[in-house]
């Protein structure tokens, strides 16, 4: 390889005469294809690691497509300590063994989202709501559903990154922190059986 002030043998031969003699420059020749060798080389094994990659993804979603998450009947909101299947909405089903209802669970969610998302999740309820009951079966809802959970379903907000991040917020009362430890240790108990490492949540109506 030349530093961007030299020129390479590849910049030369374009210039040469088709009669003038190559045996001066054989030797730079030959090294200039060997080093093109083994980049190819380099290259094939680079797509050879991706198509594994790929395969292995292919085979994950292929997998999650039909997994299923596991909950008692009994369990609750890991935020309020609503029953879910009471509470009269959606509620999501984290690996973790967490489950939220869907109201509390964007409330908890969205000021950790930035100005653009935060934006965008009421930007997707708000066409949601317009959208009548009949048509909510349609790939239409389907599709704005499945960018609303990835907005606020990307990962468990009691074991990912928003826990982290939440580490400066102030603590609050005792009253308000034995009450929150129990409906969290009451959520885990409760949580199904998961063995998904995946960061991913199951919605249900």
């Amino acid at each position: 390889d030349c530093g961007p002030d030299v020129l390479s043998i590849e910049d030369v031969l374009p210039f040469l005469p088709d009669f003038a003699q190559i045996d001066q420059i054989k030797d730079e020749i030959c090294d200039a294809l060997t080093s093109y060798s083994s980049k190819i080389e380099g290259f094939l094994k680079e797509m050879n690691e991706c198509d594994q990659t790929c395969d292995a993804l292919r085979d994950e979603i292929s997998r999650l497509s039909t997994y299923q998450m596991k909950m008692k009947a009994n369990a609750k909101c890991a935020l309020t300590g609503q029953m879910v299947l009471n509470a009269g909405e959606p509620f999501y089903v984290f690996p973790s063994g967490y489950v939220f209802c869907e109201s509390a669970l964007t409330k908890e969610v969205l000021p950790y989202l930035n100005e653009k998302q935060a934006a965008r999740v009421e930007e997707l309820r708000k066409s949601m709501m317009y959208i009548p009951d009949k048509r909510r079966a349609t790939s239409e809802y389907d599709t704005l559903q499945a960018e609303l959970d990835g907005l606020i379903a990307a990962e468990c907000p009691l074991t990912g990154s928003i826990m982290v991040e939440s580490i400066d917020r102030g603590f609050p009362d005792s009253m308000e922190m034995d009450e929150n430890m129990q409906r969290r240790d009451t959520a885990d108990q409760q949580g199904g059986v998961v063995e998904m490492s995946s960061s991913s949540a199951s919605r249900m109506d």
